[in-house]
C-alpha cells in the first residue's frame, strides 16, 4: 500500500498568510489615516496640548522673530522662578527629559550664559532658554546674541521666544 501527502485546507491557510513587516506597516497607515479622517487632528491630549500654544511674530529693532505664547511651570533645580521669569523668554533647547535640559542649561552656563534657566510646559516639555527679557528690544538683541554665537547647537525650530501665558494678559 502507498500513502500519498495530504494537503489540507489548514496547512495551505497557514501558508499563504505569512505576516510581514509590509503587510503591518500597511495596516498601521491604514489605520492612522482612517483616525485622522475621524478626528481631523491628532487626538491625543499632548496634541491638544500643542494647539493651544499660540503661535506669532515678534517684531522688534528691525528683527522678526518666532514667537510662542503658552503656559508654563518651574522645573525643580530649573534656575526659575515667577519673579525671575520675563515678558520675553529666548528658548535655545527643547526635551521631553528633564535631565537632557539640566545638561544643556549647565553646558550654556559654562559657554557664558550664566543666567540660562529651565521652564517646562503642561506636556511637558522643558525649554532651555538664555535670557528673560521685559522688552522687545532686550529680546531682539538676546535672539541675535544666540543665532551669531557658533557654540550653540540650535535645531529647529530653535530659537524662539516664549512669552509665558500668564504674563501676556
Amino acid at each position: 500500500m502507498r500513502l500519498l501527502p495530504v494537503v489540507t485546507g489548514l496547512s495551505l491557510l497557514a501558508v499563504g498568510c505569512k505576516t510581514s513587516e509590509s503587510n503591518y506597516r500597511q495596516a498601521y497607515e491604514t489605520a492612522v489615516q482612517k483616525n485622522r479622517e475621524s478626528s481631523g487632528v491628532d487626538s491625543t491630549i499632548y496634541a491638544r496640548i500643542r494647539n493651544s500654544a499660540k503661535t506669532s511674530d515678534l517684531v522688534a529693532a528691525g528683527d522678526t522673530m518666532p514667537m510662542r505664547t503658552e503656559y508654563i511651570g518651574y522645573t525643580e533645580d530649573g534656575g526659575s522662578s515667577r519673579e525671575s521669569i520675563g515678558q520675553y523668554n529666548v528658548v535655545v533647547g527643547q526635551f521631553k527629559q528633564v535631565f537632557n535640559a539640566r545638561q544643556m542649561r549647565a553646558r550654556l552656563q559654562g559657554g557664558g550664559y550664566d543666567s540660562a534657566f529651565i521652564v517646562h510646559t503642561r506636556e511637558p516639555l522643558y525649554y532651555v532658554c538664555t535670557a528673560a527679557c521685559k522688552t522687545p528690544d532686550e529680546a531682539a538683541a538676546a535672539f541675535g546674541r544666540v543665532k551669531s554665537d557658533r557654540s550653540i547647537v540650535l535645531r529647529a525650530p530653535m530659537p524662539f521666544i516664549l512669552r509665558p501665558a500668564h504674563l501676556a494678559r
